[in-house]
């Protein structure tokens, strides 16, 4: 079943939740309760029955239903997500595939770069024109303007991006047989686009407080600690150089399959310097107690990510018990927010309701033990 998406609602609520998550981070402060924020964009276009080929290409849509959907379900931050793997290799040429069961996706039997020749098509787009970069720039401003508060600034990760235009096989192909390839590749992705996208970005939002790419292709086990510290942080390195100091790059994920842990984490702290991210399945099977002794050891602060196939396929009092254990142990260090990793398409509302409310009845700081 789905709900009329409303029009004329204001959300200036949201500045609040800013507030929140600001204090949850900031040395010397701490909220009245752990703030929670959620990726929810497949979610919210199921609620509003939008499909996605409509959805992921109309930023009215999209920015109304998220923040309604953060709205209705009590999430404070005012989280506005869209396909942003998709973003730079579309304004450069890479064919997506919209369709109106999935989220857009590059379209894999055609990568831009299916030879070492193509790299010549790799170019600085007209932001103002190419692919949706307008569309970003358009949902970036109506968030502000509904919620008054400046969203972050989001980008795609140097080593998803050439994943996604050159095919993730012969990505790992070129790092082994074809290093000076590979190199020149991660430089002109980085050279030629994403830093003048970022650079475009900051120019019309210069209050934006976050700068934060999304990487999930350079987790484990896809590359192993090793490869991320040579064929990864080096390019995010240079990215951040280039463009702002606080650049991060949060989002890997897989320590809890290494026998060593901190091999990840480590690199993890490397390219995102002022706090520490860690998600399911990693934080459950190391549990939230390693992610606390980590962040006070570093003096960071720290975001526990509950998982996105828990989140669909569990039992809302198992969704109550989990997020009240995480908020429960996270608390003990002061700079604590929670992540409701992915709300999917197929993620129930009642389980929704449930780590909200798990949050909202455990993570007032005044009732700490």
């Amino acid at each position: 079943m789905t709900i009329d998406l409303p029009l004329d609602r204001s959300y200036r609520e949201f500045k609040i939740g800013a507030e929140m998550l600001d204090q949850a981070f900031a040395k010397g402060t701490t909220p009245e309760r752990v703030p929670v924020f959620a990726q929810q964009h497949e979610f919210a276009a199921r609620r509003y029955g939008i499909k996605p080929s409509a959805f992921y290409r109309n930023p009215d849509l999209l920015v109304r239903a998220q923040l309604a959907t953060c709205a209705d379900f009590g999430i404070d931050v005012a989280t506005v997500d869209y396909d942003l793997y998709n973003i730079e290799a579309e304004a450069i040429g890479q064919a997506i595939v919209f369709d109106d069961d999935n989220m857009p996706d590059v379209d894999r039997s055609r990568p831009l770069i299916a030879e070492p020749a193509d790299i010549d098509t790799i170019h600085t787009p007209d932001f103002t024109t190419a692919g949706r970069c307008s569309d970003v720039v358009q949902l970036m401003e109506m968030t502000a303007d509904l919620s008054g508060v400046v969203p972050p600034i989001a980008f795609c990760g140097p080593f998803s991006m050439a994943a996604n235009i050159r095919g993730i096989e012969a990505l790992i192909f070129d790092i082994l047989l074809d290093a000076d390839f590979a190199d020149q590749l991660f430089r002109r992705v980085v050279d030629d686009v994403l830093v003048p996208w970022i650079r475009h970005l900051i120019r019309l939002f210069p209050e934006a407080t976050t700068i934060a790419g999304a990487d999930a292709t350079a987790s484990v086990p896809i590359l192993s600690p090793t490869m991320i510290g040579e064929w990864v942080i080096p390019y995010i390195e240079r990215l951040r150089d280039a463009t702002h100091p606080d650049l991060s790059v949060p989002n890997w994920i897989g320590e809890a399959g290494l026998r060593e842990p901190l091999d990840l984490l480590d690199r993890k702290l490397a390219v995102t310097r002022h706090f520490i991210e860690g998600q399911d399945p990693d934080v459950e099977e190391l549990g939230p107690e390693y992610y606390v002794d980590f962040a006070q050891r570093h003096d960071v602060p720290l975001v526990l990510g509950v998982g996105a196939s828990f989140l669909a396929l569990s039992k809302p009092a198992e969704v109550f018990e989990r997020v009240k254990h995480y908020v429960q142990v996270g608390m003990q260090h002061d700079r604590f927010a929670l992540y409701l990793c992915n709300l999917g398409a197929t993620t129930p509302d009642h389980n929704v309701h449930a780590a909200i409310a798990a949050v909202h009845e455990h993570g007032r700081y005044e009732n700490r033990p």
